[in-house]
């Protein structure tokens, strides 16, 4: 297994067009660097404290206010883009910098690492995209170019050949996931200032105030979870290139699910709660953390195991239709 495994490797890795989609991945990080120099306000969103870190921001917090107090006398209507992108930068920072303080806990600044590498996992739909281009052409690909009768000859058993290659797509997908927070990892030690302390500050998702957590325990449960809906994403497109042996079809559906999948489960959960029986409402298991599930009462062991279930039910089937399939035409 481990040879077809790494001829696998070798036929997509070798391609420029995976290269071009982990630089891709790059440049986006790039580019986002780029267009925060032309969306930020007046707040100084790079500013760290030092020992008396109290007293500096007790003064920063008077500020705040002061900014604040100028800003909200005028017109709303009248103001420029920038001062309005200064007064919700002032308003987010004032009652950062309080809850900060109330806590005893030394503030990083606006513009944090831990901060940055939490907001990398909004781009995990790219990554799902350019995992389920791959996975998407494994099988099929072998159909349409007639190489599905080499691999048919070896001494390999059919059902040694499917998990060979689901297992590539597997370590696809944790490539991808775990290249793209390193570049993260990577822009956000040269561009944000480093955090004084393992605790951050974010917002929770029901109740919309701060609430203070350990980063690095956090950050593996958001990876973990990004992970999770790369997989299962990966995992459709395989199970599709196995049961039509077309790549466009299984790249188009799956494609059309990571895109309309969201949308649907909205409207579907606007007209009853059975929505969460569906698959699309429970593999984005960051909903728990960053936002709301589709259902209030669905809980993260819920939507984890369905998962868990999904998965092997759906690749079970592809198994058993690989293994009887005829493939003489």
């Amino acid at each position: 297994m481990f040879n077809l495994i790494k001829n696998e490797w070798i036929k997509y890795f070798m391609r420029p067009a995976t290269w071009v989609m982990l630089t891709l991945i790059v440049l986006v990080f790039a580019l986002g660097i780029m267009l925060e120099r032309f969306t930020t306000g007046e707040t100084d969103r790079n500013k760290t404290y030092g020992e008396n870190w109290r007293t500096e921001v007790q003064a920063d917090i008077k500020d705040l206010n002061a900014r604040v107090d100028k800003l909200s006398k005028k017109d709303m209507n009248n103001l420029s883009f920038k001062e309005s992108i200064t007064l919700a930068e002032s308003q987010q920072e004032l009652s950062r910098l309080s809850f900060y303080l109330k806590k005893d806990v030394q503030p990083p600044a606006m513009q944090n690492l831990y901060a940055y590498l939490l907001d990398t996992s909004p781009l995990i739909n790219l990554v799902a995209l350019m995992v389920i281009v791959i996975a998407g052409s494994v099988m099929s690909r072998e159909h349409q170019q007639g190489t599905i009768k080499l691999l048919m000859i070896r001494p390999a058993s059919r059902l040694t050949i499917f998990f060979a290659k689901y297992l590539f797509v597997l370590l696809t997908s944790l490539i991808f996931v775990v290249f793209t927070y390193g570049i993260s990892m990577l822009f956000g030690l040269v561009t944000r200032a480093h955090n004084p302390t393992s605790k951050l500050a974010v917002t929770d998702a029901e109740t919309g105030d701060f609430k203070m957590v350990e980063f690095w325990p956090l950050l593996a449960k958001v990876m973990a979870n990004d992970l999770v809906m790369v997989i299962v994403l990966a995992t459709i497109a395989y199970v599709l290139s196995v049961l039509l042996r077309n790549t466009a079809a299984a790249q188009g559906i799956s494609l059309g699910l990571l895109f309309l999948g969201s949308l649907i489960v909205n409207f579907i959960a606007s007209k009853t709660e059975l929505v969460k029986y569906i698959w699309p409402a429970n593999w984005s298991l960051n909903r728990y953390i960053t936002g709301l599930p589709a259902v209030k009462e669905m809980t993260y062991g819920f939507s984890l195991s369905y998962n868990i279930i999904a998965l092997v039910i759906v690749v079970a089937i592809a198994a058993y239709v690989f293994n009887r399939r005829d493939i003489a035409n």
